[in-house]
């Protein structure tokens, strides 16, 4: 029996609890306390001071790149005090800061059934009780044409019709091929639409087993290099015939050009292709998360928005804190191995 006893007390402990308490340390009182404190840390940080979100879409570019893809996109740093700080994961601001400025790049909620994603950024371009009007490229605030800032004027230049990417076009137009059947809003007896007929059914028999979720960029094009101009043409006039109608900053009506209290009219800087403001209206004040400040991946992308990291201040403050820390823990480790 006495065996038996000890056989049991010198059981070990399952291996995923061995891991976890390797991980946090005993658990103890004290040390509970101090998890229960560093995680809501961590939620104050996110919540409330900075967080970090991924560029899921092209809508901005050439500013920020976008890709769907894992770890693809531009990772942006947000500082979300600065507009007021928020409940964690809500809309409820505690109180609030500065305004968001015109051409500020600001991360945000979109209003219920607006878009399928759950964070969009975009640029503020109208304020509240301005009227937003977009007119041969430029923006129109109260009827006078304002100016991006210099660094952006290159950049910046708004349509009021959507037009796809050719990738977007490319992707199109094999998903039809793969299809292979005629479409009722062509007219069969057009040269153009047998044109595109043919292309397809040439294509059909390599794309029919693809995944095109999943095909990469360069194989699409390589795919559609033999197709002809006017069947990717065709299918672009087809993409936006889909397209949802932009109203809001295009129409002169009230209702869409005129930016309520509290409100704000924000466009993504790939007009042709982002699907924004023009289309969705406006965004309350308290569903903007924060003010995107740098992008921090990837690395050869790494861009500062405000001027912070060349300053010899803000280059001191980035780069010297690490590299005395890093000192310390060499120096704690070199007198260590002295002993």
């Amino acid at each position: 029996m006495d065996d038996h006893a000890e056989q049991s007390e010198s059981t070990p402990a399952p291996l995923w609890m061995r891991v976890v308490i390797a991980i946090t340390g005993p658990w103890t009182r004290s040390n509970l306390l101090h998890w229960v404190a560093l995680i809501g840390l961590i939620l104050f940080i996110k919540g409330c001071l900075i967080d970090q979100y991924t560029i899921p879409t092209g809508s901005m570019e050439e500013t920020l790149h976008g890709d769907p893809r894992f770890f693809r996109g531009d990772r942006v740093l947000v500082n979300k005090w600065i507009y007021g700080p928020r409940f964690p994961f809500t809309t409820i601001r505690l109180w609030n800061w500065a305004k968001p400025k015109r051409w500020e790049i600001v991360v945000f909620r979109p209003m219920p059934g607006t878009s399928p994603h759950r964070t969009l950024i975009k640029r503020v371009v109208g304020l509240p009780g301005e009227q937003v009007l977009i007119r041969d490229g430029r923006i129109l605030i109260n009827g006078a044409p304002v100016e991006p800032p210099e660094d952006l004027r290159d950049t910046l230049h708004y349509t009021t019709r959507f037009r796809p990417a050719e990738d977007d076009v490319r992707r199109a137009f094999l998903r039809l091929a793969q299809e292979n059947h005629p479409l009722m809003v062509l007219n069969p007896a057009n040269e153009t639409v047998q044109q595109l007929y043919a292309d397809m059914a040439r294509l059909h028999p390599r794309v029919q087993p693809l995944d095109l979720n999943a095909l990469p960029v360069e194989t699409a094009r390589e795919l559609c290099a033999d197709v002809s101009p006017t069947s990717l043409s065709v299918v672009t006039e087809l993409i936006m015939f889909d397209q949802p109608p932009l109203r809001y900053g295009v129409l002169e009506d009230p209702e869409y050009s005129i930016v309520p209290e509290g409100c704000y009219f924000l466009l993504g800087d790939n007009s042709a292709q982002s699907v924004d403001g023009r289309v969705y209206g406006w965004v309350a004040r308290n569903h903007i998360f924060g003010r995107t400040f740098a992008v921090w991946w990837p690395w050869h992308r790494r861009r500062d928005f405000t001027g912070f990291s060349g300053t010899w201040w803000g280059m001191a403050l980035l780069y010297g804190i690490p590299a005395a820390l890093v000192g310390l823990e060499i120096r704690h480790f070199l007198r260590e191995r002295r002993r």
